[in-house]
């Protein structure tokens, strides 16, 4: 399996390296993020382990930001996969595309959004992570308000309901999910409004600034969004 950043032109030679899974909500979709590099398929932002002093988590964010441009954003720590040839240690990042534009670094040929059900040509390895960091971002989803962090600076209660339903891959009731979003206190308005087609203009919101540690109430909250109160 041919890894990035090797002495030999693209071979790692280390037993352990860092991949990133990282998704997005785009058109009412859940994608992930796939690089190339010059004769090779479609693959996860990858690095080797880290030389003595970083950690793993800096290698993935240091990997993101050289091979798609993506910088400024948060990690967590997926699954430790052990493979044939080392043992790949994942990460998981949900970000807003538009926030963060896709450059592809010096010794990628392109990268781009792929919808998660659909991807091009990629190593079985690389698809199974895919596969666990969906299931991930489902699970979490039922116990804390993380699709926030899938929402441009600005949206509408419509936007993040689309959000949801593209992760959860399940419709939700517009009416319970507007007052379940707002009881739970995970957005705020922002004062602003926007025009969607026919009827009035919806209402703009925002996260509300705060972190969100997995506590009993946002476990409430989450299983209230998601129908699972």
């Amino acid at each position: 399996m041919v890894r990035p950043g090797g002495p030999d032109g693209g071979r790692l030679m280390a037993a352990v390296w860092v991949e990133l899974v990282v998704f997005t909500v785009r058109d009412r979709r859940l994608e992930v993020l796939l690089v190339r590099r010059p004769g090779t398929t479609w693959a996860l932002p990858s690095a080797p382990r880290p030389e003595r002093g970083a950690s793993l988590e800096q290698a993935a964010l240091a990997a993101l930001s050289a091979q798609a441009g993506v910088r400024g954003i948060r990690v967590e720590q997926l699954y430790t996969f052990d493979r044939d040839d080392g043992v790949a240690v994942a990460y998981l990042a949900l970000i807003d595309a538009g926030r963060h534009p896709l450059s592809p670094g010096p010794d990628e040929v392109d990268v781009r959004w792929f919808v998660h059900d659909d991807l091009p040509a990629t190593e079985p390895d690389q698809e199974t992570a895919v596969h666990v960091g969906r299931a991930r971002l489902r699970a979490k989803t039922r116990y804390a308000p993380v699709a926030v962090q899938l929402m441009p600076e600005t949206f509408t209660i419509g936007e993040l309901q689309a959000a949801y339903e593209a992760v959860l891959d399940e419709r939700l009731d517009a009416r319970n999910f507007r007052r379940d979003v707002l009881a739970a206190g995970v957005v705020e308005p922002v004062g602003e409004t926007r025009s969607e087609g026919r009827g009035r203009p919806a209402q703009l919101y925002r996260s509300r600034p705060r972190p969100f540690a997995v506590i009993a109430g946002e476990r409430r909250a989450a299983r209230a969004i998601t129908g699972q109160g």
